[in-house]
């Protein structure tokens, strides 16, 4: 009984070791994330003309606790973020209704789709950390 006892605590404690490190782990990769990106361009997925819109003027900035803002169209919209790896997901929050992005952050590149990156009335918002 002693011995179960034992073994009981040594797994609890390597349990909660290993979650730790993978919520630390997390904590830097959003860390390291945070900031400001400048809108590069909106393109419809599947556009093959060079004709991206660049007129209008976005911004992204992302807090480490997971929030920030989306500036777009003329509005400042709330957002909530996570990050695992190089995938991204943003959900923006304007008047009680909820759009969701997914896409990838690598090199100081963000790709963010606002839809089924495959499906070509999807758009793509490409920015650029500052």
């Amino acid at each position: 009984m002693k011995h179960t006892k034992l073994i009981a605590l040594v797994l609890t404690t390597a349990l909660l070791a290993a979650l730790l490190i993978a919520c630390d782990s997390r904590s830097s990769g959003m860390k390291a994330a945070a900031g400001t990106y400048e809108g590069q361009y909106i393109k419809m997925v599947g556009d093959t003309d060079d004709d991206r819109d660049t007129s209008k003027a976005f911004r992204l900035t992302l807090t480490a606790d997971g929030k920030g803002t989306h500036e777009r169209d003329d509005l400042t919209l709330n957002v909530t973020w996570t990050l695992d790896g190089e995938k991204i997901t943003v959900q923006e929050t304007f008047i009680g209704a909820k759009l969701d992005y997914t896409g990838t952050l690598k090199d100081g590149e963000l790709h963010l789709f606002n839809g089924n990156p495959e499906d070509s009335w999807t758009a793509e918002y490409v920015y650029r950390k500052q």
